[in-house]
């Protein structure tokens, strides 16, 4: 039986499938106008790679988990579906009016982002509930009926409900809800008390109408996906990654759009995880560099950083994501010249259409891919598994004229500066999620995936200062193996505000048991057994008159006067250790607890021992690479990563080509593979 691992990126689309005892890779470009087509590409690759028909190998497969990217090209693009919102009347402008903060305090004129909800669609109900939950005014409805009305004509697709204090008292919006399913059969209907039932009514009515936005595309493609491979002999349902790095069952999934919006780089933590408890390490800095974008994520103590809520595209989510600092540098990432003759890399992308110029589609613009290409890092002719050639002329040639000349140097020079200042945006993103957060990244190991990572993977650990670095065995496709390393997980959350010196213990273990009831139901309804579940409670406090909330670990069954101690020691010592300092004189305060549920990991993935090194020496290739900015190039050892086994112990400066990437071994590194095929690089001297 299989396991089929699918991630979609904007350039390329990954997947991995394990079964009879082996591992198969495929990595084919991503097509935006028709994504099924892709997923269905990738798979007839895989199958003719274990010499099986189509058919016959989705009927074997017991396992298939999707990450895809339907969710975000939407947001980012602005092609969700026609949204009307209902609000408490008085209240509609909440979604336009946002917070007084901006990104950038000095910049009074930037923009911000289009709301996605016109005033005319923002329709009011008479209704009010207090921050009690108790209702002051019930639901009128002759509201109900004008609005009904409203949507008709507006041919509206999905509406989204966000009432005051919902998250207290949801009635409201739940009777809202059923009016509207019962009249309306084609109009998606996203309540907050269902997809974020937490104070803060701007983050609130903002998740509401992201999910209400996004969700009726994410469903449609769900279903056109599972219909197409059904219809080829897949007999298992899909599992869709969330952005918590869980998966969800493509049941759940269709409801919640905005679960998914990072679905790809989060499963990659979950990989990261996993293999740092292989290799025993507890710390992980994960950079993934794809065609589009370098993803930096960490793992601390064997756990996976999960932050509370984020902003995507300028909006905010107020869901549990994977916390992952993202910039736009990726092998696709365009380099130009910009004001004051400046070198500049990203964020635009050429993508996989037309692509660098290398690959002979049409593409005009220098990318980093170009760039190794002419410094000598990848080698023209066969590339991505052999899927494509590539051609160094038109690489040089893009750089000549869009780059060397115009600052009046070298071909070489100029690919040289592309790869230097990528790799210095790289490093001031790893440095934006430790440094900046209280990390010290000499505490960590560097994992270094994706296509175009390991070129780059020794020198950022260089200068971060890694203790040592990584190159997984799948590396090149790390988020799909992920998804199959991550396990179906579910996050609920309910606010409940209350300052712990004065706190009502009954209201609270009400609360747990109910969380811990509702999570139980719903991960049943999605086929796992309440035996094979675990979980834990998460306390988000502050101190009083803070704003943002740090989560604090409650691990007991219900809270008590012992317990609540406990509690506020760790708060206090998470804060000391997040922001240098702690007040431990001054009131706390509870705003939400928060659940997290998951299925205990049933299916392990078995990994392949690679051999043990022989005794016959090594005769590798060489090639001419321009790595140090010396102005030429350097004659270096290349080797095939199939020919190395265990205990080749191979020096830098070298290259170890793999199917679809290759390794960068300076010369002050020196690397070897573990059993498992992991190549793990230290530097010279290092005894650690």
């Amino acid at each position: 039986m299989f396991q089929i691992g699918i991630d979609m990126g904007g350039t390329f689309t990954d997947f991995i499938a394990i079964g009879n005892e082996e591992f198969k890779t495929v990595k084919v470009p991503s097509n935006k106008e028709s994504p099924i087509q892709t997923v269905l590409r990738g798979l007839e690759e895989l199958a003719t790679n274990f010499n099986m028909p189509l058919g016959e190998f989705l009927s074997k497969t017991h396992k298939l988990v999707h990450g895809n990217t339907v969710a975000i090209n939407a947001l980012l693009q602005r092609k969700g579906v026609k949204t009307a919102l209902i609000s408490t009347k008085g209240f509609t402008d909440t979604l336009e009016m946002r917070r007084a903060r901006l990104d950038n305090q000095w910049d009074f004129f930037s923009p911000i982002p289009k709301v996605l909800v016109p005033r005319h669609l923002r329709l009011p109900v008479s209704e009010r509930v207090d921050y009690s939950g108790k209702v002051l005014q019930e639901l009128v409805q002759e509201d109900l009926e004008e609005i009904l009305e409203k949507l008709q004509k507006e041919k509206v697709e999905s509406v989204a409900v966000c009432t005051l204090f919902s998250f207290m008292n949801p009635s409201h919006e739940k009777a809202i809800k059923e009016y509207i399913e019962e009249r309306l059969d084609n109009v998606f209907v996203s309540v907050s008390s269902e997809v974020s039932p937490k104070l803060g009514e701007y983050e609130r009515v903002s998740t509401t109408v992201l999910n209400a936005y996004l969700t009726p595309l994410v469903s449609r493609y769900l279903d056109e996906l599972s219909h197409a491979l059904k219809e080829r002999g897949l007999k298992t349902d899909i599992l869709l990654v969330q952005n918590n790095g869980g998966l969800a069952h493509i049941s759940y999934a269709k409801d919640f759009g905005v679960k998914g919006l990072f679905s790809g780089p989060a499963a990659g933590s979950s990989g990261a995880k996993a293999l740092g408890e292989r290799v025993l390490e507890s710390n992980l800095i994960l950079v993934d560099m794809g065609g589009t974008s370098f993803d930096v994520s960490l793992v601390s103590d064997y756990e996976i950083k999960i932050m509370p809520e984020a902003v995507v595209g300028g909006y905010p989510v107020n869901l549990p994501l994977v916390d992952i600092e993202s910039v736009g540098i990726g092998g696709g990432s365009i380099a130009s010249i910009g004001v004051g003759a400046m070198l500049s890399v990203g964020p635009q992308s050429a993508e996989s259409y037309p692509g660098p110029a290398c690959y002979d589609r049409g593409g005009e613009e220098p990318t980093i891919t170009d760039a190794a290409l002419v410094l000598g890092f990848i080698e023209e002719g066969d590339f991505g598994g052999k899927t494509m050639k590539i051609r160094k002329d038109l690489a040089a040639q893009a750089i000549e004229d869009k780059i060397a000349k115009p600052l009046h140097m070298s071909v070489e020079d100029g690919a040289y500066g592309i790869y230097q200042i990528a790799l210095a945006k790289m490093v001031d993103a790893v440095h934006l999620m430790t440094i900046q957060k209280g990390h010290d990244p000499r505490d960590f190991a560097l994992c270094a995936v994706g296509g175009a990572s390991p070129i780059f993977a020794c020198n950022i650990a260089e200068e971060i200062g890694a203790k040592i670095t990584i190159i997984p065995a799948n590396g090149e496709v790390f988020c799909a193996q992920g998804m199959l390393e991550s396990q179906i997980k579910l996050d609920m959350v309910q606010s409940i505000v209350q300052q712990l010196a004065q706190v009502h213990f009954d209201e609270i273990n009400s609360t747990l048991k109910g969380l811990k009831e509702d999570a139980t139901s719903q991960l049943k309804a999605q086929g796992l057994l309440a035996e094979n579940l675990t979980y834990k409670f998460l306390f988000e406090i502050r101190y009083e008159d803070q704003h943002h909330t740090l989560p604090v670990q409650f691990k007991g069954e219900e809270l008590d006067e012992h317990n609540i101690k406990e509690l506020l020691d760790e708060f206090h010592n998470l804060h000391e250790k997040n922001y240098g300092y702690s007040e431990k004189n001054q009131e706390c305060t509870l705003i939400s607890i928060r659940l997290e549920m998951w299925e205990e990991s049933l299916d392990q993935i078995s990994q392949i021992e690679r051999p043990v090194a022989s005794v016959e020496p090594l005769i590798p290739r060489y090639r001419k690479v321009y790595f140090d900015g010396k102005g030429v190039y350097d004659e270096i050892p290349v080797y095939k990563e199939k020919e190395l086994s265990q205990n080749h112990i191979i020096a830098g400066p070298a290259l170890i080509e793999k199917d679809y990437t290759s390794i960068f071994i300076n010369p002050r590194f020196e690397g070897s593979f573990n059993e498992h095929g992991d190549f793990i690089l230290r530097k010279r001297g290092s005894h650690i």
